[in-house]
């Protein structure tokens, strides 16, 4: 049968409006509510809680800043020293909350965890932002030496329930086939879109269940739409130069529309996940989904060079009634455009996806000691869960050569949380591609781009296998059940 795709209408807001006093209370609002959760998960007890110590394994909480001779643990957010550069063990600042800790910063010794001497010996991988539960001895109020560190704590999982089971699975043989792939979507020297093409003709191959595509769709960086010479044939050789809704109409939405004429039977739908690189999304984090400039389908303009090109119009509303009747209004929707990042369930499978390249910028701005080799991917994926954010990250880095600008809206950071824990998560990036299991019921997947400079690249295919019957048949409605979907799926990555 064909998979439900649940998921949250976003509607747009007004961004560049937030004055710096919405930006510092977005900032304390994040750090005390995630200490909460984070005292909560760890079971770390008031400093002045009369309570007998149980078991615990952190010491007493403190605010930052109080001078103490014993262990304390402190819970506050990872800073930078220095105003320029890169995170290093020696620039590492702890900030407390201005609600408990007056936003007192102390500096943060992690020697103790570097010496192979020590029982304190332990890995630990920070950045900027990032918001933790240090256990150590401040002896003067301006240095917190750390013995342990506990780098947050992961959402619950969604939960689900036999009930809904029993309608997702109407035989015991019915998985998943999902698709997946990264911008941009055509190579460097053109604007043809042939990587795209390439990836259709796989779809119309093996004819996946649902295909997730994240942008760039436009990319801002592409060296022809940068110098403005957007240009597309419209007829015996002539050339006309098109604004930037134009080119994706004419580029994609026209390739995919093209693709449910010729298979009348294909079940698959799309989604589509903007890029902050796009020219035809919105600049700031967290993104509205993908929308038309003009209402109503755009315009056409009266120009002989121009027939049959919808000005302000991305082109998907023509998908949806491709090869079917008019008012057939019980087919699933072809094409679901979504918010970067979102949080969005096929039948039973929760996948959380950002489109924003977070692991390359987490990279760049990483402190870390003591990692296992081969486990740098996977931790900073980590992060993510532990810090309940698509992006934990802050200040974000520096436009340069190597990065891109992320404009947050500090006052929406609440649209950019993790409310739960994904089953998948999907993380494009221009790092190394991988799917691996993180804290132990998550898969995380980097599908690469779909084209690199002037050639082709890399998409994942996952093929998410059917559950027992026996797990969940026979039991009440209400019953909640582990969906186990680490086990029972099969992820390739695959090139163009």
């Amino acid at each position: 049968s064909t998979p439900r795709i649940f998921y949250k209408q976003v509607e747009k807001c007004r961004f560049m409006f937030t004055t710096p006093q919405d930006r510092a209370n977005a900032l304390n609002k994040r750090l005390v509510e995630f200490g909460k959760r984070i005292q909560e998960v760890y079971n770390i007890k008031d400093m002045y809680d009369v309570e007998e110590d149980q078991e615990v394994a952190l010491a007493r909480l403190e605010n930052v800043g109080v001078p103490r001779q014993e262990k304390v643990c402190c819970i506050g957010r990872i800073c930078n020293e220095a105003h320029e550069g890169k995170l290093n063990r020696t620039s590492l600042l702890l900030e407390g909350s201005r609600h408990q800790s007056n936003g007192m910063r102390v500096n943060l010794d992690i020697s103790p965890l570097l010496d192979a001497n020590l029982e304190t010996r332990s890995s630990f991988s920070l950045f900027p932002g990032q918001i933790v539960a240090v256990e150590g001895i401040n002896a003067s109020g301006r240095k917190l030496v750390a013995h342990k560190l506990c780098e947050g704590a992961a959402p619950p999982k969604a939960v689900l329930t036999a009930g809904e089971m029993k309608e997702f699975y109407k035989s015991e043989k019915e998985g998943m086939k999902i698709m997946t792939c990264a911008g941009p979507y055509t190579t460097m020297d053109n604007l043809e879109y042939n990587p795209l093409s390439d990836l259709l003709q796989q779809i119309r191959e093996e004819q996946p269940d649902v295909v997730i595509l994240t942008g760039p769709f436009v990319d801002i960086k592409h060296p022809l739409v940068q110098s403005g010479n957007v240009e597309i044939d419209v007829g015996e050789g002539n050339m006309s130069k098109i604004p930037h809704e134009a080119l994706f109409a004419q580029r994609i939405s026209a390739l995919l529309e093209q693709l449910f004429e010729d298979e009348e039977g294909l079940g698959t739908q799309f989604v589509l996940v903007p890029h902050l690189d796009d020219a035809v999304a919105e600049f700031v984090y967290p993104q509205p989904p993908l929308s038309d400039r003009l209402p109503k389908g755009g315009k056409q303009l009266n120009l002989s060079s121009a027939e049959a090109i919808d000005f302000g119009s991305l082109g998907l509303h023509h998908i949806e009634s491709v090869n079917r009747q008019p008012g057939q209004s019980t087919a699933p929707k072809r094409i679901h455009c979504v918010p970067n990042p979102c949080t969005l369930r096929i039948n039973e499978v929760t996948i959380g996806i950002t489109s924003t390249d977070v692991l390359f910028h987490m990279n760049c701005d990483e402190a870390n000691g003591n990692l296992p080799p081969g486990s740098r991917l996977a931790r900073l994926t980590q992060h993510l869960i532990q810090q309940q954010s698509y992006y934990p990250l802050y200040p974000p880095p520096v436009s340069n050569a190597r990065n891109s600008s992320v404009n947050l809206d500090l006052k929406q950071m609440e649209k950019w949380s993790m409310e739960c824990q994904p089953d998948i998560l999907i993380v494009p990036s221009k790092l190394t591609t991988f799917a691996r299991k993180v804290l132990d019921t998550t898969v995380a997947i980097n599908p690469g781009q779909l084209s690199r400079g002037t050639a082709g690249g890399t998409y994942a295919v996952m093929d998410v296998h059917p559950m027992k019957r026996s797990l969940w048949e026979g039991k009440e409605e209400d019953v909640e059940i582990d969906d186990g979907v680490q086990d029972r799926i099969c992820v390739e990555i695959k090139r163009i």
